[in-house]
Parts: C-alpha cells; sequence; structure tokens
C-alpha cells in the first residue's frame, strides 16, 4: 500500500488487489529469477507500508530484503526494524538508497519497483542513477510494475500523485534510455482495465471530488476471496496466452530487465 494511502486504512483490512498482487509478484520473481531457492539480496525502492514485502518475505525465507522508501521518519524505522527482527523477518527498511547500499555487503540479485517510477517527474533519470550503484551487477535482475495505458489516467492517478501512466512501447523506449535491456514485458489484470475503463468514462460525465485509494476496503471475507480467485484467475489466463506469444492487455504493466552490456 502507498504511504499516502494509510490513512484511510480504517478496518486493517487488505484489499482483494493487494493480496492478488502478492501471487502475480511472485510468480515473476520465480520464473525470471533462477536463484530463488537459495540466499539472495532483494532492495524494494519506494516499499510503502512494507505489507507485500513481508508477504515475500515468507514465499522465499532465505532472501534478505532491503526496504527503501523516503517517506520513512527515522523513528518509524527504529520502530519498524526493531520488530521485524523481533517477528523473524529477514527485512530492513531505510529512507534513503545510500544508507541502504552501506548496509549491503553483496551485489543485489533483485530490485523491484513495484508502481513506483510512475510517481517519479524524470523516470529515466531516477532509473540511471539506480542502475549506476555499486551494488548493481550484470546479473541483477529489475522488476517493475506500473498503471497501464495513459486513456485511463483518472482522479485516483491524480490523489496518487502519478505523473503518467505506461505502455510496453514507452517502458521499452525509457528503459532503453536508462541503460537497461527489456528480458520480459506484459500486462495483467484484464478485468479491471474494463472497470477502470467505465470509471473513467463515468468521471467525464460526472465529476466528482470524492475520491480515496484503496486504503478505504470494507469487503467481507467471501466476496473478498472471490475477488482475489478473479484476479488470479484473470492472471494465469494471461499468462497462459503470453507462452502462446499472445499479448493481453491489462490494468497494469510489467517488465523485467537487467543492465545492458
Amino acid at each position: 500500500m502507498d504511504l499516502k494511502e494509510i490513512a484511510f486504512n480504517k478496518t486493517n483490512k487488505r484489499h482483494p488487489w493487494e493480496i492478488a498482487r502478492v501471487q502475480v509478484v511472485t510468480n515473476l520473481i520465480t520464473r525470471n529469477l533462477p536463484t530463488t531457492n537459495k540466499a539472495f539480496v532483494v532492495f524494494d525502492i519506494g516499499s510503502g507500508d512494507i505489507f507485500l514485502i513481508r508477504e515475500l518475505s515468507k514465499k522465499f525465507p532465505t532472501a534478505h530484503f532491503f526496504a527503501v522508501d523516503t517517506g520513512y521518519s527515522q523513528e518509524y524505522i527504529e520502530a519498524t526494524n526493531k520488530g521485524l527482527q523481533y517477528d523473524g523477518y529477514n527485512i530492513k527498511i531505510f529512507n534513503s538508497l545510500a544508507t541502504a547500499e552501506k548496509a549491503c555487503l553483496s551485489p543485489v540479485d533483485l530490485v523491484l519497483l513495484l508502481d513506483v517510477i510512475e510517481h517519479v517527474p524524470n523516470d529515466v533519470s531516477f532509473l540511471k542513477e539506480l542502475n549506476a550503484s555499486s551494488k548493481i551487477i550484470e546479473q541483477t535482475i529489475f522488476l517493475i510494475t506500473v498503471p497501464a495505458f495513459q486513456f485511463l489516467f483518472c482522479s485516483h492517478d491524480v490523489f496518487l500523485e502519478h505523473f503518467r501512466r505506461y505502455n510496453n512501447q514507452l517502458l521499452r523506449l525509457n528503459l532503453t534510455k536508462a541503460g537497461l535491456t527489456v528480458i520480459d514485458i506484459g500486462y495483467f489484470f484484464l478485468i479491471p482495465l474494463f472497470l477502470r475503463f467505465i470509471r473513467v468514462v463515468y468521471e467525464k460525465a460526472i465529476p466528482s471530488k470524492k475520491v480515496t485509494g484503496i486504503g478505504n476496503w470494507a469487503g467481507g471475507i467471501l466476496w473478498s476471496r472471490f475477488l482475489i480467485w478473479m484476479l488470479l484467475t484473470d492472471f494465469s489466463i494471461a499468462d497462459f496466452f503470453r507462452k502462446l506469444k499472445i499479448s493481453l492487455p491489462g490494468l497494469s504493466n510489467y517488465v523485467v530487465c537487467k543492465k545492458f552490456v
């Protein structure tokens, strides 16, 4: 969850999209990172409220996670790191890339940028700077997710302070400019794309000032489970077509890439 949405999370419930996305990210990591059964180092840049990285640490217990978000206060860092250590998580959080790099004693195997670069005014410069890190080597894998298709830009994007939405072509172009080469690219969550399109059309017809994020989710258990099942089935179908070299659109874009050499 984006740090901006935490204030709306009164029920402490997780939106089905968040839960389903954990499985999507797990799938993408497993099929693109050959060392998931061994110890490996992960930098999660823009880690938000660390829900996702907590879940990933359960699925990859041998991994070492370094979570970085400029929104963390020093008090939050100290309290959270103490709690993570007490609970047995192999996670440390930082509020700058520089401090995370100093704490990391080995090269990074995986960089996660999950719904991050759309928040950055100049995404190419940001990626270039990250790619130049001393901890990033030829073998480092980048996994990036972003919101897809600019025609779906709406009040939700404005609320979350997005600068843009992407597609395969824009991602390839900007990653190439940043010195990264694409290994795998595509979309996921087709059904939500149609729902977002309806929302965009509705907003244009009937503008509304009330905008919230996924932090205000209050759905029941059965409804939540159904939506999670729907999203994961949606992803599985898209993945099946991907294997047939057929790319289906989706509400989100993903790309797996490496340093260009």
